[in-house]
């Protein structure tokens, strides 16, 4: 989920009973723990990035060529992220290395994300679908 914090501060006041949490797990998530009527206890968590142990790097300018609409789209979503377009695509593309155990791969976004995502493409006019860039030619110029 988006907020575990909102969400707690939610279901405390609507008399919920919370069992654990809200508590940083090492796992990189930070969780709470809840009791549904029925005595079962359901976990909801938040990833929350892992900022330690610090990784010394060394980084590199590239140039590439990008399509014009999904560049302002790419910097509208490092924006939200509060993150330079180098670590947004550095995040993105190493999710994209992860395989989850049911078959796909990790992603570096959240729902909250996804749906803002989908609101970019749109204001950004990009209407064509996850391989479309095997598509692309560069348009003439005179």
């Amino acid at each position: 989920m988006d907020d575990v914090e909102g969400y707690y501060q939610k279901i405390t006041e609507l008399g919920a009973e919370v069992v654990y949490g809200p508590e940083d797990e090492p796992w990189s998530s930070r969780e709470i723990h809840v009791r549904d009527p029925s005595g079962h206890i359901i976990r909801f968590g938040q990833i929350i990035p892992a900022w330690e142990p610090k990784m010394e790097i060394g980084r590199v300018s590239v140039t590439a060529r990008i399509e014009k609409r999904l560049l302002a789209l790419m910097e509208d979503l490092a924006a939200h992220k509060n993150m330079t377009i180098g670590e947004m695509l550095e995040e993105t593309v190493l999710h994209s290395f992860e395989k989850m155990p049911e078959g796909g791969v990790a992603s570096s976004h959240t729902q909250k994300t996804l749906a803002y995502i989908q609101e970019l493409k749109e204001k950004h006019e990009i209407n064509y679908d996850t391989h479309a860039s095997h598509r692309f030619v560069e348009r003439k110029t005179d």
